[in-house]
């Protein structure tokens, strides 16, 4: 995860009426405190100037579980936000640029499920006792990659095959509801709403979790976050499928992560399909 700030906060001041800018880059983040929960550690970060006219301002954002923003705030101390920055938590993985030419297999539970059992018997073939061990983590990357790929491809097909779901997508997602289209642009190409749904749905970030329910609610009305067993588990899983790709296994200290035993690989692959078997019997007995 990174926070993202950009654009101009403009605050008018309570007592003169004076409006300040104040530009992203002059924030500088960090981490102010934490707290242990249920669901694993809360995270608080916090960005303090303190500016000649207006005196401390603040911006917080809080993370819990791992990798959702739970809430953000803006503190100007009494004097008005005329317009604050675009600021939050996201996740700096990008995807690739050719995933937007990607088809969607027909079955993805199935394609899910062969992952799955395949990546167990290499584990359990050539798997190591170690949390260290290569194959492990290497086997637990694509544990999340298996994951990831049937949220999209199952996400994907369903919504293309349902007109309902694709007006839910339209009028409700944030994104999709700021598109315009000219009446030209329509005539010139008759299926472009569908072209611009397919195109916003595969450009989303599907280790993104927090989003990727947002979605499924919307278009299904299916809140996938309520059918998983242990959501701290499963973000931490992510999490470290980060590290494991990002950073060879280290974490953003420079420590060796040396949690990858059988044992834990194993723990985390059943944990997922656990969480894709419940998607896929919501997703197939949703009303349509």
């Amino acid at each position: 995860m990174e926070i993202c700030c950009s654009g101009t906060a403009r605050i008018r001041h309570v007592s003169s009426g004076e409006i300040f800018d104040i530009e992203a880059d002059e924030l500088d983040w960090d981490i102010v405190g934490g707290d242990e929960r249920q669901m694993g550690p809360e995270t608080h970060f916090e960005a303090a100037i303190e500016h000649p006219d207006l005196g401390m301002l603040t911006w917080e954002i809080g993370e819990y579980p791992a990798g959702v923003e739970n809430y953000r705030n803006t503190n100007a101390g009494g004097h008005e936000i005329v317009h604050d920055f675009d600021y939050g938590l996201e996740h700096s993985e990008p995807e690739p640029d050719d995933w937007l030419d990607y088809k969607s297999p027909s079955d993805p539970y199935s394609i899910f499920m062969d992952s799955y059992h395949h990546t167990g018997d290499l584990l359990a073939d050539h798997g190591g006792a170690r949390g260290d061990h290569l194959v492990n983590r290497m086997i637990f990357s694509q544990q999340i990659s298996a994951l990831e790929a049937y949220l999209g491809d199952t996400l994907l097909n369903e919504v293309m095959g349902d007109k309902v779901a694709m007006e839910r997508l339209l009028s409700k997602d944030e994104d999709l509801v700021k598109e315009k289209f000219t009446l030209s642009e329509v005539s010139k190409e008759p299926k472009l709403v569908e072209r611009k749904i397919q195109e916003h749905l595969r450009s989303i970030n599907y280790h993104n979790l927090a989003k990727v329910d947002a979605l499924f609610s919307i278009a299904l009305d299916v809140r996938i976050l309520n059918l998983a067993t242990d959501r701290g588990r499963l973000f931490n899983a992510i999490l470290l499928r980060h590290d494991c790709v990002h950073r060879n296994g280290y974490d953003t200290e420079g420590k060796e992560i040396r949690v990858f035993t059988k044992q834990f690989v194993q723990e985390t692959a059943d944990l997922i399909r656990h969480f894709v078997e419940e998607i896929q019997r919501s997703v197939q007995n949703r009303a349509r």
